[in-house]
């Protein structure tokens, strides 16, 4: 009993050096990560970042890893592959349409801005048949054909310009293919084809003025023969009459004599056709329900950019889709079909605004 000791036992140290070298209890990661920092060299601020650009960085990292400018990258690169630039579409164009291939800088005298699709000219000196600011072409389609006119804008990536004619001192907007340079092989065949149609109108009055003289002379039973070919001809042209009407679509009344002119230019829906060139009409202000109105006191009715629409007759009749663009100058449209996505160019008389559901003409 006497040998046995109760509560703590105080052991002695082995190590005799009392002192620790507290180095090695730190994490050595940890010592390297702070022995790198003091060897880092002091911060210059905000400068440092306006003297090396952005590219600077990553070309620095590139050519760390065996880049070289102009060269490809890879073992076995042989050429610098070029980024792909993706340029955005101008105007409204949807699905379908080709972006306009625009005239690079140093080309022709042009200089193209992508972001906004504007052209403007680098050196006016310079001759070539880009559109410019300041150049001076000939109109050679469209109801101004054969006028000179100075551009003043051009716009959607050289497809329109802004012109300003030299006689009537205004301004009109036309498409590029519209006009030609002057002195080029288009403006020449717009010249002769003017010539030739001047011609032919001095020989049409000519010829009319020998018919009038010898009309005079006509008897009586002659001129009786010529009314009658002639309300025989009327006769035949309405009996080949379009039938243009169709359910569901969107028209105008265009007569005065309908309702005494109350309903003069009121749009409606055509609820039912009950003969070839009649119809019954639900107006869309009042709902009042019109029932027997022939086509000849109607006209179809167009919808915005991207709205629905059928062809009613032609080449593309019974075609269901949705108006692309509208050109009101030559009254024509491009329509997409709802099923194909072909796009359509039709004239604007020949589609109107569909109303009703797309399954009722089997879309």
């Amino acid at each position: 009993m006497d040998g046995i000791s109760y509560g703590l036992n105080v052991r002695q140290s082995e190590n005799p050096n009392p002192n620790t070298n507290h180095k090695q209890l730190i994490d050595p990661m940890l010592h390297k990560f702070k022995e790198d920092l003091k060897r880092l060299p002091d911060h210059n601020g905000i400068d440092e970042y306006t003297d090396m650009p952005v590219e600077g960085f990553g070309a620095a990292l590139l050519k760390g890893y065996g880049w070289v400018e102009g060269r490809g990258i890879g073992r076995n690169a042989k050429e610098d592959v070029k980024v792909v630039e993706y340029k955005r579409w101008t105007a409204k164009e949807g699905i379908g349409f080709e972006v306009p291939k625009l005239t690079k800088e140093g080309e022709e005298g042009v200089k193209v801005d992508h972001g906004t699709a504007n052209v403007e000219k680098i050196d006016r000196g310079k001759g070539g048949k880009g559109l410019y600011v300041g150049k001076e072409v000939r109109v050679v389609r469209g109801k101004e054909m054969g006028m000179k006119g100075v551009v003043l804008e051009v716009k959607a990536g050289g497809d329109l310009v802004i012109l300003k004619l030299a006689r009537q001192d205004e301004e009109v907007k036309l498409q590029s293919k519209d006009v030609a340079e002057l002195g080029s092989v288009e403006e020449e065949r717009c010249l002769k084809k003017l010539t030739e149609l001047k011609i032919k109108e001095e020989t049409s009055s000519n010829v009319d003025g020998v018919r009038k003289q010898s009309s005079g002379g006509r008897s009586r039973d002659e001129a009786t023969m010529e009314r009658k070919k002639e309300s025989r001809r009327s006769r035949d042209e309405r009996s080949d009459k379009v039938s243009w009407l169709a359910s569901h679509i969107r028209v105008r009344i265009i007569s005065k004599d309908l309702k005494r002119g109350r309903l003069y230019l009121k749009k409606g829906e055509i609820m039912d056709v009950v003969g070839p060139t009649n119809c019954d009409i639900c107006m869309d202000e009042t709902r009042e329900l019109i029932q027997g109105v022939d086509q000849d006191l109607l006209e179809t009715a167009l919808p915005k950019r991207g709205g629905p629409v059928l062809v009613l007759y032609g080449r593309h009749k019974g075609v269901y889709g949705h108006l692309v663009e509208k050109d009101s100058e030559n009254e024509t449209g491009i329509v997409r079909d709802g099923d194909t996505k072909e796009l359509l160019k039709v004239r604007l008389e020949q589609i109107a605004e569909y109303l009703g559901d797309p399954s009722y003409i089997g879309y």
